[in-house]
């Protein structure tokens, strides 16, 4: 039987870089294994059969992921210890859990599954898992509906498995959480600076919606924000300018939904909640450059505030017509003149 080469399999859906591989069923079982309470043994889905893997991990204290991608495989599960909202970037396969059969893969559904075991067969894949933790999800939905509990009867299930449909109102949620969750490389995978950035709340979010889509779309708040309202937002934005802001945290502050935030913003600013957070950001750091000394440089200003440098410098320059390093240079300048 000819080798099979890593090639053929198909992408992680992030954290190629730092991804570990194996050639091992065996190993990899007994590896992703350390650390854990679960048991998770891996095989290639045909006998003798070869066998390659790559997988990738991010932690944040808001969400951890899982990217995983094989050769077609075979996977028994004991003792997971949290829940799993597990969706695929390619493949498809059948997963079974108390007697039940879950079709589940891409373009098909994503798979919900809560602490315990199952046993899966799957084709060639890449998967992504994110831990779920009820209480989480439950109160970020709470916040995204304006502080109101879901109707009766209208909460997502976390005692039962189950296929999760990833589709609504001509919405891809499940493609949108991908597309979401690729863009961490691009913050090298630093949890920090995931963080900071806010990408890991909005996961989040994207997940709660997928639980909790009828629900959410149904009943958005339209209350009108006051002018009060709108400035304990502002305040708290300034008191955390250097700190993480999300649109979870300004709700959660205010006790208005998104919609209603919205409102209060565009009224008062004619511009977003995290559209102010970045111009009042970008005014913090054009005050700092101005007053800039000697051996003071623009990644040690700058770095406090955005998460992105170069998506910084392109805001700058786009506000106040140079980028921020001309500023720099010329307080600089006419500091040492004086």
């Amino acid at each position: 039987m000819a080798t099979q080469s890593l090639e053929v399999i198909p992408p992680l859906a992030f954290g190629l870089r730092h991804a570990l591989q194996y050639t091992d069923a065996e190993r990899m079982s007994a590896e992703l294994a350390r650390g854990t309470v679960a048991a998770m043994n891996y095989r290639s889905a045909e006998p003798g059969g070869a066998f390659r893997a790559q997988s990738a991990l991010i932690k944040t204290r808001n969400v951890k992921l899982v990217a995983s991608a094989s050769s077609a495989i075979r996977v028994e599960a004991h003792g997971a210890p949290s829940g799993i909202f597990l969706l695929a970037l390619h493949g498809a396969g059948v997963t079974k859990r108390g007697g039940r059969n879950f079709d589940w893969g891409k373009g098909k559904a994503g798979l919900f599954l809560p602490p315990g075991g199952c046993t899966a067969r799957f084709s060639a894949r890449s998967v992504v898992g994110v831990d779920i933790d009820p209480a989480a999800i439950a109160r970020v939905t709470q916040i995204m509906l304006g502080g109101k509990l879901p109707r009766r009867g209208q909460s997502f299930d976390f005692a039962a498995p189950c296929a999760v449909n990833l589709r609504g109102n001509n919405l891809d949620l499940g493609s949108i959480l991908l597309s979401t969750i690729s863009t961490m490389d691009q913050f090298g995978g630093d949890a920090r600076l995931i963080e900071r950035s806010g990408l890991d709340d909005v996961i989040v979010r994207i997940v709660a919606m997928i639980f909790n889509f009828e629900e959410l779309s149904a009943r958005g708040s339209d209350a009108k924000a006051d002018r009060a309202v709108v400035r304990m937002a502002c305040e708290y934005i300034d008191d955390n300018l250097t700190g993480t802001i999300t649109l979870t945290d300004l709700e959660t502050v205010t006790g208005l939904s998104r919609r209603s935030l919205q409102y209060g913003f565009r009224a008062e600013f004619d511009c977003t909640p995290m559209q102010w957070v970045a111009q009042r950001r970008l005014e913090a750091v054009r005050k700092e450059i101005l007053s800039a000394r000697q051996g003071d440089t623009l990644t040690a200003i700058a770095g406090e505030y955005f998460a992105n440098l170069g998506e910084f410098a392109r805001m700058y320059r786009q506000q106040y017509g140079e980028l921020p390093s001309a500023t720099l240079r010329n307080a600089l300048s006419r500091r040492f003149r004086s």
